[in-house]
């Protein structure tokens, strides 16, 4: 619940959205994993090593 908020307050951080993602993500809260994982992808550079990860995460949320 405190990671939502902060989400909702400030969602240009990305290390809060990377908590909140990862959460959501060990809580089978897929979409909102990946919804925060798309954010994430919007406010990173196109060169950020960062990325890679993030899309992996991505799919692998989508499959389940």
């Amino acid at each position: 619940e405190l990671l939502r908020r902060l989400v909702s307050r400030d969602h240009t951080d990305i290390r809060v959205l990377s908590l909140y993602a990862f959460s959501a993500f060990e809580q089978q809260r897929f979409d909102e994993a990946v919804a925060a994982w798309e954010m994430m992808l919007k406010l990173l550079p196109a060169g950020d090593a960062r990325r890679a990860g993030i899309e992996r995460s991505i799919r692998l949320a989508q499959e389940k």
